[in-house]
């Protein structure tokens, strides 16, 4: 049975390390034992990584999945921390913390659906293409929060910017 983990814990970005790339991949990353690496991801074990060591996970995970669990983890405990105090309305870099790791997930989700070895094969199920509408709105709320908390911290109130006409993309 697996042991629960604290969400947003380090040890559950161990857990996850492990999950995206093997023990024994990690292992080798981090010059470490795969055993020390499993060992991570249990709060009731001694140790943790260094932050040299974590980088060094999170560099190999984002190169093979576009994800990193340790800064994930990471950024979701600053901003929880610093929600917990009162701050202005506008702080982008808090808002703004949580876009990597809600783009890692999104593209995460999009690469395990569309693996061979997934359910369909390279076709979307509709549990998976759920799971990815859900991480896009994730991200749409997200840039909300972003957009609200620049417009807050500008002179103007952001008026200017939102008086811009959108830019298309389309040809």
């Amino acid at each position: 049975m697996t042991k629960m983990r604290v969400p947003d814990s380090f040890e559950e970005a161990a857990l996850e390390t492990v999950r995206l790339l093997t023990a024994q991949e990690a292992a080798k990353v981090a010059g470490l034992s795969p055993q020390t690496l499993r060992d991570y991801s249990d709060a009731d074990r001694p140790g943790r990584p260094t932050l040299q060591t974590a980088l060094a996970l999170d560099t190999a995970c984002y190169e093979a999945t576009g994800r990193a669990p340790f800064f994930e983890s990471y950024t979701r405990q600053l901003a929880a921390r610093t929600r917990r105090n009162a701050r202005p309305v506008g702080d982008v870099l808090v808002e703004a913390l949580d876009l990597p790791g809600a783009v890692g997930r999104l593209l995460d989700l999009i690469r395990r659906s569309r693996a061979v070895e997934s359910p369909r094969g390279r076709a979307i199920t509709a549990s998976e293409g759920s799971a990815i509408m859900k991480a896009i709105k994730l991200q749409r709320r997200e840039l909300d929060d972003v957009e609200a908390a620049v417009a807050a911290a500008t002179e103007d109130g952001g008026i200017e910017a939102r008086q811009m006409p959108e830019i298309s993309h389309e040809q």
